[in-house]
């Protein structure tokens, strides 16, 4: 691993060196995951490693995983780990094996060997190409948006299920919108987004108190909602709030709502001490972009999420 960019340039919020050692060393005592190791049949020379660790019958590689020395074939070792990993997960009825890629934002090259050994290997991408974005709150300023008839309240005692209704409201309504988002099942599946709200709700992904919880009414009508999360359980990373969905009706866009409903997360995620916002969106979601960009959030990182059916 030391041979990768992403283990020897540390970032903000990037995969922290220490960290990743931690988690390995904690997942190398579970027996139910797996760790491979390629060796040269007649030095016995480890030549790349894979480790993988297996909840709830789905299988997650390790970041930047396969990892293979520097003067050894990439693709031909890489692809002997993750076929041999593929045949022992299946004897095993492991259903589905997935695999995240972050890279620094636009600078795709950094991922081009593994993105196309997955796909070699017969990943797919699981949702669209995304972009992170991290805004600094102790400069992030207040947006002065006045919007006629326009009243935030919390939502935390609303059902899941109208904020099912309110997501395929904000992001399948139109044909834009489908074109951003059919392709990403958390946000295009009723069931799939229910799972989601149910874990957000029930503090799975960190804290996400009642004033999290944000819709915004125009004349009293729904025309759009916030979901934050409050993310402080790491030590390798300062304390950060998640804009975790955020979403405006059509009828009632080019308004200002989605700036008003930011700046209410804003200021939930200061009270809790978070020093940091982070959001993430399609990369094709450019009015999204450049709604964050104007909410003081810079884009950071590009990330690529890939599955497998076993």
């Amino acid at each position: 691993m030391q041979n990768m960019p992403w283990f020897r340039e540390r970032r903000l919020f990037d995969y922290d060196p220490d960290g990743i050692i931690e988690d390995i060393e904690q997942a190398f005592h579970d027996p139910n995951n797996l760790f491979l190791v390629a060796r040269q049949t007649k030095t016995r020379e480890a030549v790349g490693v894979l480790g993988i660790t297996v909840k709830n019958n789905i299988a997650m590689l390790g970041r930047w995983e396969p990892t293979v020395t520097l003067r050894h074939g990439f693709g031909r070792v890489g692809k002997a780990l993750l076929d041999e990993a593929i045949s022992r997960l299946r004897e095993r009825h492991v259903s589905r094996i997935r695999c995240i890629l972050k890279f620094p934002y636009g600078r795709p090259q950094r991922a081009k060997e593994h993105t196309g050994l997955y796909r070699k290997c017969g990943f797919t991408l699981e949702r669209p190409c995304g972009v992170l974005l991290l805004a600094d709150l102790s400069k992030a300023l207040t947006k002065t948006s006045t919007v006629a008839g326009l009243r935030v309240v919390e939502g935390s005692r609303l059902p899941l299920a109208d904020f099912a209704d309110f997501t395929e409201r904000a992001y399948m309504s139109t044909p834009e919108d489908r074109l951003v988002h059919q392709e990403d099942l958390s946000i295009s599946d009723r069931a799939s987004v229910l799972k989601s709200l149910e874990a957000i709700r029930a503090g799975r992904l960190g804290s996400s108190p009642p004033e999290c919880w944000r819709v915004a009414k125009v004349s009293n009508i729904p025309a759009g909602f916030i979901i934050g999360v409050i993310q402080k359980d790491s030590k390798y990373c300062p304390a950060r709030g998640i804009i975790a969905q955020l979403g405006v009706f059509p009828e009632f866009r080019r308004r200002g709502i989605g700036m008003v409903l930011i700046d209410e997360l804003f200021r939930v995620f200061k009270e809790h001490g978070c020093a940091y916002s982070f959001v993430g969106t399609p990369k094709a979601n450019d009015p999204a972009l450049k709604l964050y960009c104007k909410m003081d959030h810079s884009p950071i990182f590009e990330q690529i999420d890939f599955h497998r059916t076993l």
